[in-house]
């Protein structure tokens, strides 16, 4: 990557890209059971609250010429929840691939990321080997630690973030925390909820609740997020700002569709 390029760090980066287009990589979770959001029902298992969808964001960074758009699906296969992102960028291509066991709890058991173009070809796979007690990474940078519950990967804390507000609404917790490993160190995500706002974003306006990391760990950047509770907390739009007052901007730019609602 070129010298020039600024480098971030952030939660929702895939740790073996360097710079600015790791950050690329958004919070998006997807719509969850069709329970009605403030019904009890809605405080339900992993596996009522995850459903299969396809959304579609736009993403922009302040400090590079071009924009990108990235794609997140989840699917079912067999026994697992296949959760993935894929970006498409110039001279960039990106992929992250969360499988996760959704009974008798959401558990992340493997996770995937591929990078290539500009930045260089990098492929990574972090198993999460709950007979051994180890998280194991291949690829790379190879290593292992001990696995400490609740784990999860990069991708899959998002899929919980999910569950749990749809499982908490309307009376959220004052934050929502995951210890997250990429195969090295674990690292502490913690967002709180804030105020309501209306918000337009390229598929339209929403009603939306505003999230915010806190604390901000040093040397972090400042992140704001704004989910939309009528549609079990889909992410409308993330803002990212670093010391020197870059920024990286993630909107929704089509929404699940009806067949993305079906189990």
């Amino acid at each position: 990557m070129p010298a020039s390029t600024p480098r971030l760090r952030s939660p929702f980066r895939g740790r073996a890209l360097p710079g600015a287009v790791a950050l690329l990589w958004l919070t998006a979770v997807g719509p969850g059971s069709q329970t009605a959001v403030g019904d009890t029902p809605a405080k339900a298992d992993a596996e009522t609250a995850l459903a299969p969808f396809t959304a579609h964001y736009r993403v922009r960074f302040s400090a590079l010429p071009f924009s990108a758009r990235a794609e997140r699906s989840l699917v079912r296969e067999g026994e697992h929840w296949l959760f993935r992102s894929a970006i498409d960028a110039r001279l960039l291509s990106l992929e992250q691939e969360a499988r996760l066991v959704a009974a008798p709890t959401l558990r992340t058991h493997e996770y995937r990321y591929r990078q290539g173009g500009l930045a260089g070809r990098r492929e990574r796979v972090v198993t999460f080997d709950r007979e051994a007690g180890l998280v194991r990474r291949s690829g790379d940078k190879e290593r292992q630690h001990p696995l400490v519950e609740p784990a999860w990967d990069p991708l899959g804390w998002q899929l919980a973030l999910q569950r749990e507000l749809v499982r908490d609404h309307p009376d959220l917790a004052p934050h929502y925390q995951y210890r997250v490993s990429d195969g090295g160190d674990y690292e502490q995500y913690s967002f709180a909820p804030g105020e309501r706002e209306t918000i337009t974003v390229p598929a339209g306006t929403f009603e939306a609740l505003r999230f915010t990391r806190s604390p901000v760990p040093e040397d972090e950047e400042a992140t704001r997020l704004w989910l939309d509770p009528a549609r079990d907390y889909l992410l409308l739009r993330m803002e990212l700002v670093d010391e020197d007052g870059r920024e990286l901007t993630v909107t929704l730019e089509t929404p699940p569709g009806p067949a993305a609602n079906t189990p």
